[in-house]
């Protein structure tokens, strides 16, 4: 009992573990992405810096050159740095369905582990008690059997005991056995 005991401690520590390296896991995971999405806020901001700086360059030549260029220039630069904004909002999105998606699973595996352990125990200990029950009848047998001789007349077993034994009330072919010692209780007829 105490070796499943410390079994079971050992296995509850090394869920423990898993749980934390699981946990640790998804802080890790979650530092990358909000890495990745300050990542590309730097790179919407200079992708902003690069628009304003071709803005102004495109003014510049529309001035001295011809206006319709410039307008179609920033336009595309407007488009670029749309589709960028909806790419980042599609990755955001994406992202924290994940992180949802592998916190259900961890809490999911968690759950089931500390079932399986729960049942694991209850199992153990419900084939221990019925070992020790079994033990006990089987200790209770074999003292019995030492107050008895067993052996053989004329080729069929035989019992050697006391007439004067003491006779179980509910059925009289048995006799009583007192290992202790006392004087035989008279013959019950």
């Amino acid at each position: 009992m105490e070796e499943f005991v410390t079994n079971s401690a050992l296995l509850a520590g090394h869920l423990t573990q898993q749980c934390d390296k699981a946990i640790a896991d998804q802080k890790h995971a979650a530092a990358e992405l909000r890495q990745a999405a300050a990542d590309v806020g730097r790179g919407v901001a200079a992708g902003r810096a690069e628009l304003a700086h071709s803005a102004r360059s495109a003014v510049r030549e529309a001035l001295s050159q011809e206006i319709p260029a410039a307008v179609e220039a920033i336009a595309e630069s407007g488009d670029r740095l749309r589709q960028l904004a909806d790419q980042l909002q599609r990755e955001h999105l994406s992202a924290a369905s994940r992180m949802r998606a592998l916190a259900w699973k961890s809490l999911i595996a968690i759950a089931l582990a500390s079932a399986a352990i729960i049942g694991a125990t209850a199992y153990t200990a419900w084939n221990n008690v019925q070992r020790a029950q079994r033990a006990q009848v089987d200790a209770q047998v074999l003292e019995a059997l030492q107050q008895v001789s067993i052996t053989s007349c004329d080729g069929t077993p035989c019992v050697k005991l006391a007439d004067d034994q003491r006779r179980w009330s509910k059925n009289s072919d048995y006799l009583l056995v007192d290992g202790s010692g006392a004087a035989p209780a008279p013959k019950a007829k």
